[in-house]
């Protein structure tokens, strides 16, 4: 049965990772809602269906990380006065930037948020509000900025943004994506950058927290197995299908799924705890 609770954890991670409805709000409900206990309702099995979500970035974006970066070494040993003209060692110098703000908070709190932010009213109070942010601020923005074309600036609201994140039921996809569109980025070029400054996010907390899977113990290494591996599948599969749907739509039927999902866990945790 275990083995089953973590296959399922598993695809929830990461379906959920990545589509704008929060993937540790999920983690944190559906053990609760569903009573499952053990290792599956722990912090360190999160941790093993983190590290499948990381992986899942790795091998989905692993020739865009190397054209990055190899762009960016070659302009800065061989012409830094096009650094910041060429668009892939410009794009480089955006995610290095950006990823400050979440790794510092990440850093500084994210054992106490881990620790007193589990609760299931709060995830369904960030999952509507920050859905209907995601709806308005969607709605609300233009299309007359890319990945190619938006500043240092953006770049660094956006990482901020992926901050906030930390707190269950915001979402990093959603909240980096919604303040995206509200800098008039395109949806897709908005999903792209949000995928690509969530890679050292994800790999950096994964790393960090890797010891709390070392310290329960060997004995639940195929339980952890089976988490990492249903999260890296299906997180490279919730990855390609959130790029698809970019190019042709808007984000509403994420938010419908906020919307509804966070209105059953309040009213779950006034009535039904």
């Amino acid at each position: 049965m275990e083995a089953i609770q973590a296959l399922i954890l598993g695809i929830v991670q990461g379906l959920t990772e990545f589509f704008p409805i929060s993937s540790s709000g999920h983690l944190i409900i559906i053990p609760k809602v569903f009573q499952w206990k053990g290792v599956v309702d722990s912090l360190s099995f999160d941790v093993a269906l983190h590290l499948g979500t990381a992986f899942a970035l790795i091998i989905f974006f692993w020739k865009d990380w190397i054209k990055l970066t190899l762009s960016f070494t070659e302009k800065l040993f061989t012409d830094r006065s096009n650094l910041i003209e060429n668009e892939n060692s410009r794009l480089f110098i955006f995610l290095f930037f950006a990823s400050f703000p979440a790794g510092i908070v990440g850093f500084l709190l994210q054992d106490f948020i881990e620790q007193n932010f589990r609760s299931t009213l709060l995830v369904g109070i960030t999952l509507i509000f920050f859905g209907i942010l995601l709806w308005y601020l969607d709605k609300k923005g233009k299309t007359n900025k890319n990945i190619k074309t938006m500043r240092l600036p953006d770049a660094i609201l956006i990482g901020i943004a992926q901050a906030v994140a930390l707190i269950p039921g915001v979402s990093r996809s959603g909240v980096t994506i919604t303040i995206a569109r509200a800098l008039n980025i395109d949806r897709e070029s908005a999903v792209r950058f949000s995928f690509l400054l969530s890679t050292p996010a994800i790999i950096g907390a994964g790393l960090v927290s890797s010891r709390k899977i070392f310290n329960s113990g060997i004995d639940n290494l195929s339980i952890f197995s089976i988490g990492f591996i249903a999260a890296m599948v299906s997180g490279l599969f919730a990855i390609k299908v959130l790029l698809y749907l970019a190019k042709r739509q808007d984000f509403n039927l994420f938010v419908i799924y906020r919307f509804l999902l966070g209105t059953f866990l309040i009213l779950y945790s006034f009535f039904f705890r």
